[in-house]
């Protein structure tokens, strides 16, 4: 896809969302997730999807939409969705869910140490989440 017709869809997309047009918005986002751009381009074409589910109060939808992004991001050398996805994960209160994503970052090939710290953090705060409920 050409990049600059990719950037005008991203951003009238952008406008829907704004304008409050979720489901016209989802539709050009599943039109770049379906597209040929780069893996991590679309992965995060399906996390903005997520984000108007959880918008719309679709939380099962918004799930189901973070694991297809994030099996679009595996592909490539990033892992910012899943690492949205565990902090959804903490958000929703599903703390052993949000663990596990973080201790599968853990083991991820291109993490970064100061990651890697922020990580094993989170996972201390949510195990202690997980107690306290």
């Amino acid at each position: 896809m050409d990049q600059s017709l990719y950037a005008a869809l991203a951003n009238r997309a952008s406008d829907l969302v704004v304008a409050g047009d979720l489901q016209q918005a989802i539709g050009i986002l599943e039109e770049l997730v379906a597209s040929d751009l780069p893996d991590f381009d679309r992965a995060m074409m399906c996390l903005n999807i997520a984000i108007i589910h959880d918008q719309m109060g679709a939380t099962d939808l918004a799930l189901e939409t973070y694991a297809r992004a994030v099996d679009l991001e595996r592909t490539t050398e990033a892992y910012y969705v899943a690492q949205s996805r565990a902090a959804y994960y903490s958000r929703l209160g599903m703390y052993d869910e949000s663990v596990r994503t973080y201790d599968d970052l853990l083991r991820h090939p291109h993490l970064k140490p100061e990651d890697r710290e922020v990580f094993l953090k989170n996972i201390g705060t949510l195990r202690q989440l997980g107690r306290d409920r």
